[in-house]
């Protein structure tokens, strides 16, 4: 991402876990006589924070278009505890992806699923490496 979008952002963004991944849905136009048809695009949410978010796509979404977004923190899980739903527009678009910058989002949803993930990968590693709570073997 270009740097000076960095520099604009009011709030900063975090990298996400590499399996997050998100599906947007918009109005799409579809002809000159202005009919439009609701799009779907599903890409990597490669950072995130209270007021935006990057998904990576080749797909392009005109800018200024209203979004909405489902987040999921885990797609191989059916738990709806880290999936988040959100309202946005597109701010940028194109080559690596999409900016989108939240019009709704409930924040204590977003802090609840990103715990969630923590604690589930804190008890993944655990397992995986066969140690306890305070990491003896």
């Amino acid at each position: 991402m270009p740097t000076n979008y960095r520099y604009k952002r009011k709030s900063t963004r975090s990298r996400t876990w590499p399996e997050t991944e998100a599906t947007i849905k918009f109005l799409e136009l579809v002809s000159a006589t202005e009919t439009s048809k609701k799009k779907s695009i599903t890409g990597g949410v490669v950072d995130l924070g209270a007021s935006g978010m990057f998904l990576k796509t080749s797909e392009v979404v005109p800018t200024q278009a209203d979004v909405e977004i489902e987040i999921r923190f885990d797609p191989e899980s059916k738990s709806s505890k880290l999936r988040l739903h959100a309202s946005g527009k597109t701010i940028r678009s194109g080559g690596n992806g999409i900016g989108i910058e939240f019009k709704s989002i409930d924040l204590t949803r977003l802090q609840r699923c990103i715990i969630e993930k923590m604690h589930r990968a804190e008890r993944l590693a655990k397992s995986t490496h066969g140690t306890d709570s305070v990491g003896r073997h």
